[in-house]
């Protein structure tokens, strides 16, 4: 098939692949609407070297992935239940904190996700809080020009909405129904593809030429039928 054939088929079936869209866009919207939203809080957290230092720097970047373990862990989880009197437990706690080291400007970002914006911007400044202090504690044994030193780089805001996003759904819907409507036009084609309407597909397939047309008998409708005589 040559490519205006193919043009020729998807505009001739066209109101499938609208409708295909429509019911995804639609199903995709409603998905979005009934369910749950969660809210994200973040906070960004400061590593800092006790002295520019090249070599100090390279072994922030390290450390900064156990600092992730630790901001994530049963003991962190803990002290956080203790003082804002969540009733979670500490895994619980733990599976709804996120960090992520971002080593080249020396940052941790930590998120928190919950069902309330203000329980996850409760959450995420309480462990910010619990693991500066803890980083505090671990530094005061080293020596000054060796400290790492933690700081919140501000405060965490009520939490946004992270999902669903109803938008991005919608979008993602709306091409997912392309798809299937692109699909479902070329199968009906390739099923139908053995049936000979036109004197010109005739001609093609057969190899013949057509010398005259055979008029049908009218049918109850009062439309009027040919068939192809090939020579």
């Amino acid at each position: 098939m040559e490519l205006k054939d193919y043009v020729r088929i998807i505009v001739k079936r066209g109101w499938i692949i609208v409708l295909a869209a429509a019911i995804t866009v639609i199903a995709a919207f409603v998905v979005s609407r009934v369910q749950t939203p969660i809210y994200r809080a973040t906070i960004y957290l400061n590593v800092f070297p006790g002295r520019l230092d090249w070599g100090l720097q390279q072994t922030i970047k390290g450390v900064m992935r156990n600092f992730a373990g630790t901001i994530t862990s049963r003991t962190t989880a803990l002290e956080v239940l203790n003082r804002l009197n969540l009733d979670l437990t500490p895994e619980e706690l733990s599976s709804k904190i996120t960090v992520r080291p971002i080593e080249s400007d020396l940052l941790i970002q930590v998120d928190a996700d919950d069902y309330d914006p203000l329980i996850a911007r409760d959450i995420v400044q309480t462990t910010a809080e619990v693991f500066v202090e803890e980083a505090d504690k671990l530094m005061q044994d080293q020596d000054r020009a060796d400290r790492v030193e933690v700081s919140i780089r501000d405060y965490a805001l009520p939490g946004k909405l992270h999902r669903p996003n109803w938008k991005i759904n919608v979008l993602a819907g709306g091409v997912f129904g392309v798809l299937i409507g692109v699909v479902v036009i070329f199968v009906l084609s390739y099923l139908e593809a053995d049936i000979i309407r036109t004197s010109r597909e005739l001609e093609s397939y057969t190899g013949l030429a057509v010398l005259g047309l055979i008029p049908a008998v009218e049918s109850s409708a009062g439309k009027r039928k040919s068939r192809a005589i090939p020579s």
